[in-house]
């Protein structure tokens, strides 16, 4: 069987941008797996084959622990972004973290450097649905956004 792409992710602004970011970035025919913003239990609702491809956005590992470890012995590969308190993180030939927890940190500023900036307004978006103001404006320096442009992404990302 081929494998799949999964990606599963918080459905609030810096889970929906993120993986945004990343399918604009790198198009994929993929499983869509969420939850309402705060429901982030969500990596024991995927149903994954040996091989599969996930991607997690914006879910603490350290809720999700059990599962993405069922995941990986089960032969899924696991990209994880993330930037609340993780817990132990595991090391498996399988796991890719990206994982930050600073405090001026969302998921998708996260996926912002993975992607090496291709789609840093999406970022900013995000940081400012994230009540990370300051950490927008700040990353989003590059863009030389309008005062209007910059209102707008707060606005979308609110």
């Amino acid at each position: 069987m081929a494998q799949r792409a999964i990606d599963v992710f918080n459905g609030d602004a810096d889970g929906l941008c993120a993986l945004h970011q990343l399918r604009l970035a790198d198009p994929a025919d993929s499983e869509l797996v969420t939850g309402p913003k705060r429901d982030i239990s969500l990596l024991k609702r995927v149903k994954a084959q040996t091989g599969d491809r996930i991607t997690v956005l914006d879910i603490a590992l350290s809720k999700n622990r059990e599962a993405l470890d069922a995941l990986l012995a089960l032969g899924a590969h696991v990209r994880y972004f993330d930037h609340h308190q993780p817990g132990d993180i595991p090391a498996h030939p399988h796991f890719e973290p990206h994982i930050d927890t600073d405090a001026n940190v969302c998921t998708s500023l996260l996926v912002n450097q993975y992607l090496q900036g291709r789609q840093l307004a999406w970022a900013v978006t995000a940081a400012f649905g994230d009540n990370l103001a300051d950490a927008a404006r700040q990353a989003g320096l590059p863009l030389k956004l309008s005062a209007d442009r910059l209102a707008q992404l707060q606005s979308l990302g609110e």
